[in-house]
């Protein structure tokens, strides 16, 4: 019996030790991507519908270990000119922060709502909210409210928001939990596109 004990003992560190060697691989990938220059953008017109599908389907397994509902936004989003691969690392970001912020039983939707030329894209978590004075740090970066967090992922989806012409919102509806948006213009100034740029 005693061997058994020793055992899952064994079992129970290794997988201390397995979680935390995956965290500290999240937080070194996280501090390399922040580290190197993002890069030129490659802009084509992107479905957010489409975006948010794929992301659900990539996080369902962390959805469901955490308990937590992914929905859909209220209405359809419009399609707009990004750099699909940098948008989804955004809205990923944005996504993981919500599903840790959520407890158990509750959901995070997707928002997409549109004002005037620019759209606003990200989640709402019902997760405790955020105080305004956090909320001022976090939209600054590299401040976290995660008791192991680095913060950084908030960095890269600012720094992604800005090089599209855009910028980071973070605010806390009257009812509680957090809204993490990325305000991008439909169509980004020319001086954010590679392609067809004159000089």
């Amino acid at each position: 019996r005693s061997g058994a004990d020793r055992d899952e003992r064994e079992r129970a560190r290794l997988q201390v030790l397995l979680q935390e060697t995956g965290r500290m691989r999240t937080t070194l990938d996280e501090l390399l991507n922040f580290s190197r220059p993002l890069g030129e953008l490659t802009l084509r017109e992107v479905d957010p519908a489409e975006l948010f599908e794929e992301l659900t389907a990539l996080h369902e397994g962390l959805a469901q270990a955490r308990q937590v509902r992914v929905a859909p936004p209220e209405r359809r989003p419009e399609p707009l000119r990004a750099d699909p691969r940098k948008l989804g690392q955004a809205l990923t970001n944005l996504l993981q922060n919500a599903l840790e912020a959520t407890p158990p039983g509750g959901s995070v939707r997707w928002v997409a709502e549109r004002e005037g030329a620019e759209a606003l894209l990200g989640v709402e978590d019902c997760g405790p909210g955020v105080s305004p004075e956090v909320l001022a740090r976090l939209a600054g970066g590299g401040v976290t409210t995660k008791p192991d967090g680095s913060g950084i992922g908030l960095l890269v989806a600012r720094a992604i928001a800005e090089q599209h012409g855009g910028r980071l919102l973070l605010e806390t509806p009257p009812g509680g939990g957090c809204r993490a948006l990325l305000r991008l213009p439909l169509a980004p100034p020319r001086a954010a596109t590679p392609e067809g740029a004159s000089r």
